[in-house]
């Protein structure tokens, strides 16, 4: 939420971009220069990540980011959600196209039509070599420490749990402190996979500098090929495609992930067949014992 800026210019019922003018005149110059940026960018902005915008305006990412609480926000990843607010209707909060008066049905059919856009689009932006290398890495891993946090969580969740019935040995650490801390004791052998729609998550970006201490090979399943996590792990698996400022990250950024980590695992399953004929096996026996 935009908090209010310190000459009294509150943010509720005021555009962010008359925020921004108003403020620039305050601003150091690194940072005019990113809120001129914005000002002239601003459906672009929400799009964007930081080093994205730091490049455009010719500034550091430290810049950008204080540019941003000087303008009384929170961080960069504030700044886009409330920017978004002011330059998206209602309707591109949710999916394009769906208009006030469309029957469910037809809601229905556009949601469908719209998220297999994006994973169609998904699936054009992820380099092949790329892609096997990162097989290669999570296959000759003794274990894998998946990491996620938020709505990624989820897909890290769907990581361990799929993997796990081919064989592999996974971790998915939920509390904060032990995601750190897996990552700072991740003994040989292990391989990181870390997941974020941004990119730009501080924490997880710790945990995968923390990995690459230890020497740990790191794979990235993320939104945007030029983020602090793409930039600090061996193989970046970059789904991208139609992002949405909300909806995108939270639906349907995350199915785009969740159809990566399904590609992994038939990958893996066939990279060492008997071993995921064997844990699978196990598995269906179990889940047949369930069912009447």
């Amino acid at each position: 939420m935009v908090k209010k800026a310190k000459d009294g210019f509150s943010g509720p019922g005021v555009s962010v971009l008359a925020r921004i003018r108003s403020l620039l005149p305050t601003l150091a110059p690194s940072e005019a220069r990113v809120a001129a940026f914005i000002l002239e960018h601003a459906d672009d902005v929400v799009h964007m990540t930081v080093a994205e915008v730091a490049e455009g305006a010719a500034s550091a990412e430290s810049s950008t980011v204080r540019c941003c609480r000087s303008l009384g926000f929170q961080g960069f990843q504030d700044l886009k959600i409330s920017l978004a607010r002011d330059t998206a209707s209602l309707d591109q909060y949710a999916y394009d196209h769906v208009e006030p008066g469309d029957a469910p049905g037809d809601v229905l059919l556009k949601v469908m039509t719209f998220t297999a856009q994006v994973i169609r689009d998904a699936a054009g932006s992820i380099d092949p070599v790329t892609f096997e290398e990162a097989v290669a890495k999570i296959n000759a891993a003794d274990e894998i420490l998946a990491i996620g946090f938020g709505a990624s969580y989820l897909v890290a969740r769907s990581v361990h749990d799929q993997f796990a019935s081919i064989g592999l040995r996974v971790r998915a650490p939920d509390a904060s402190n032990l995601k750190y801390l897996m990552s700072r004791t991740a003994p040989p052998g292990t391989c990181g996979l870390l997941i974020s729609h941004t990119g730009a998550t501080r924490d997880l970006i710790r945990c995968a500098e923390a990995l690459r201490s230890r020497g740990v090979p790191t794979v990235a399943i993320t939104s945007f090929p030029r983020s602090r996590l793409a930039d600090r792990v061996d193989h970046a698996l970059v789904a991208s495609g139609r992002e949405l400022a909300f909806r995108f990250e939270s639906l349907s950024g995350r199915l785009a992930h969740l159809a990566v980590v399904d590609a992994l695992y038939l990958a893996l399953a066939r990279a060492s067949p008997e071993r995921a004929r064997a844990s699978l096996d196990i598995y269906y026996d179990m889940e047949s014992s369930w069912r009447i």
